[in-house]
């Protein structure tokens, strides 16, 4: 198969185990706007609530013009938890959450550069692995979603590990 047949057929395996799973996504922030973080958490709060998982696998989104890029790929035993730290992190910039506020905000701004979202998926509530035949424990899906995106997507997850360098 050739590099672009590869790319293509990992990113139709990425895209249709996130399609599956869609009805665990919320909006994080709207092109234009600023993130609301006491709205992000409750939106979480009530996404997690509602799948009440012991771990959770999730998948930071951007709606750009052309399309819909992965941008980071995470997994966790508490969602709110983890959120709350990666905004506290983006709002601040500082280390790795430099380049979040590089790709994700606008130059001298608060505002996003696109549509954000998040699919939260929990344990309970995974369907199949994202490769037919691999485990679909979260830690496995987790590895497959990262793989898949780094090698289907152009840009680069802002994940450090998991993807060629």
């Amino acid at each position: 198969m050739t590099g672009d047949g590869d790319a293509l057929r990992k990113r139709m395996l990425f895209d249709a185990w996130m399609a599956e799973h869609g009805a665990f996504s919320m909006q994080l922030a709207q092109q234009g706007e600023a993130i609301h973080r006491r709205t992000v958490l409750a939106r979480l709060t009530s996404l997690a609530g509602r799948q009440k998982a012991p771990e959770y696998v999730y998948v930071l989104t951007e709606r750009r013009p052309q399309e819909v890029t992965p941008a980071y790929v995470g997994k966790t035993r508490s969602p709110v938890t983890r959120w709350s730290q990666h905004l506290a992190g983006l709002a601040a910039g500082e280390g790795n959450y430099a380049r979040w506020r590089q790709r994700f905000l606008r130059e001298g701004h608060e505002t996003v550069r696109f549509d954000l979202e998040l699919l939260v998926v929990g344990e309970t509530q995974v369907q199949f692995p994202p490769l037919p035949g691999f485990p679909s424990t979260i830690g496995a899906v987790e590895y497959q979603l990262v793989g898949l995106a780094a090698d289907a997507y152009p840009l680069r997850l802002l994940n450090h590990e998991g993807q060629a360098r």
